[in-house]
């Protein structure tokens, strides 16, 4: 009987144990949740934009080789041996063979509808490349090797930023957002009687860059000289959304 009356006891004392511990992680769960600062009831929320411009440090050129032939072997063929020697002359000189990139290639026989049906015609065919130069000054050097080579068809050129140089510019650019969005939540809240206290939230909601474009380029060809090609300033912008938590002033 007393071991019964023993064991009880411990039975007990057990339980108050254990309740006194759920009981202390209560306490302590909602120690933690009194102490968390609570949002403000007031708030001022603003958009903003930075933007910055640098000169290139890359160009990318747009050339291309075309055929035109009774059939697609021969097409294909012509177009293969100018892309050689299109490839094998920037290699030559100098550029990666990572920079000399295929854009577009096609070969399709020309159609033409008639009161009498279709009539075809001969195959034309287009290998387009992208070159990317890492040294702008030198994309009139790289236009003319081209054309010299193979190429017959100039589509254009764009002054554009490294990947390394893009995000240094995006950061420059995001400060500059970050700078322009304080300026507007303090105007806003002396306007309102308020006193803006810290950053509650900030989105980046969009990104914009504008490389510089030339359509098209002064080739100088049989007339002596090189090709001219001016270059512009590239911009990067970044937008930001900030909201700020404020109180009466």
């Amino acid at each position: 009987m007393k071991q019964k009356t023993l064991l009880l006891a411990v039975l007990a004392t057990a339980l108050l144990v254990t309740a006194g511990v759920a009981g202390a992680l209560t306490l302590g769960s909602g120690a933690a949740a009194a102490g968390q600062a609570a949002p403000s009831e007031q708030s001022i929320t603003v958009s903003a934009d930075g933007e910055v411009e640098a000169q290139p440090d890359q160009a990318v050129i747009r050339v291309a080789v075309t055929a035109t032939g009774e059939d697609s072997t021969t097409v294909r063929n012509e177009i293969g041996e100018k892309s050689d020697s299109v490839r094998n002359a920037l290699e030559e000189y100098g550029l990666d063979s990572d920079a000399i990139r295929t854009s577009h290639f096609d070969i399709r026989q020309e159609r033409e509808r008639t009161q009498e049906g279709t009539e075809y015609g001969n195959y034309r065919g287009v290998h387009a490349f992208e070159i990317t130069v890492n040294d702008t000054d030198k994309a009139g050097e790289v236009v003319d090797l081209a054309v010299d080579n193979g190429a017959d068809r100039v589509m254009g050129v764009s002054f554009t930023l490294s990947d390394e140089k893009r995000e240094d510019l995006y950061q420059d650019a995001l400060a500059k957002a970050m700078n322009n969005a304080e300026t507007r939540a303090n105007t806003l809240a002396e306007a309102g009687d308020l006193s803006v206290t810290e950053t509650h939230s900030i989105i980046s909601t969009n990104t914009r860059y504008r490389a510089y474009q030339t359509e098209t380029v002064a080739y100088a060809g049989d007339a002596g000289g090189g090709t001219s090609i001016e270059s512009g300033s590239v911009t990067v912008s970044a937008d930001v959304r900030v909201a700020y938590n404020a109180t009466a002033a």
